[in-house]
Order: C-alpha cells, then structure tokens, then sequence
C-alpha cells in the first residue's frame, strides 16, 4: 500500500513539473468600480488556454461573488463571469447599514450581474503574474438594469 502511494504521490508530481503552465492561480486586483477592498480571485487551468475560478470583492463598498471562465491566447486574455451581489438584510441594523445606507439604495445591492473583460496578463517563470484588464458588467435586478463599465489592475502568483 506504501508503494502505491508513493509511485502515485511520484506520478503526480512528474506531471506537475511536465506542464509549462501554472494549474493553479491567485490573484488580487483593484480598480474602479471596487473603491475600497480589492477583489480576490482564485483560477485553476483546465489547460494552458482555459481556466475556470471564483472571485469575491466589492463594487462601490458593497460586497460582490462571481464565477469566472478566461480564455487565455498568448499574454492575452477573455474572461466571463455570472454572479451576483446580496441584498442587505432591510430587519438586521448593523453600522454598514447606517453609515452608507444612501450607496446601497442606489447602488447595485441585490442585483445579478454577467460581465466580459478583456486584458493582458504577465505571468513570468517564477509564478509572478500581473494584470490589465477592463470591460463591463450587466447588473439586472427586480425592477431596472444598468451597465457599468470597469477598470482592474491586479498582481497573484501561479504554480
């Protein structure tokens, strides 16, 4: 039972160091909309072209998730995403609540959202990566729907 594990544990590694790509990446990026916390991403590469993730961040103060799909040709990327952002809860009085009520009645709080961006990411042999991209997203809610277009620069590590 050793043996298998270890000629399993060895297998996997070998095919780890064989890719010249990085399966795994982290990344944290900033940008407008996003004001004040930045928004972390985590992708694993389904091959050297293709790589699916999670995002979790902020659009103007108020927290966002998404799922991404990012289509990678050379330095250059396409991504997609579907996600949304929550609804604060009207009965729980908290001090997000009071202080910036007046950005999440008018902001995108509740809302659904698909977005596109296009960019450019560097990833250098070490694992550092680093990005530009921008796009826009479609945010749709209950009663209207609104674009809103962004700017992302960010920095991560892939292995």
């Amino acid at each position: 039972m050793k043996m298998l594990f270890l000629i399993l544990l060895i297998l996997s590694v070998t095919q780890v160091l064989a890719e010249d790509y990085n399966r795994h990446n982290f990344t944290i990026s900033t940008g407008l909309p996003g004001l004040v916390f930045p928004e972390l991403t985590y992708e694993y590469g389904i091959d050297a072209e293709n790589k699916v993730g999670v995002s979790a961040g902020t659009i103007v103060f108020w927290p966002e998730y998404r799922m991404n799909y990012t289509r990678m040709s050379g330095p250059f990327e396409l991504m997609g995403s579907l996600g949304f952002v929550p609804s604060m809860d009207d009965d729980e009085d908290n001090f997000l609540s009071e202080i910036f009520e007046e950005v999440f009645s008018g902001g995108t709080e509740g809302c659904k959202f698909v977005s596109a961006t296009g960019g450019y990411r560097y990833s250098a042999e070490n694992g550092f990566i680093f990005r530009a991209a921008a796009g826009g997203a479609l945010f749709y809610g209950s009663e209207t729907s609104v674009v809103i277009p962004f700017l992302q620069l960010g920095v991560g590590f892939g292995f």
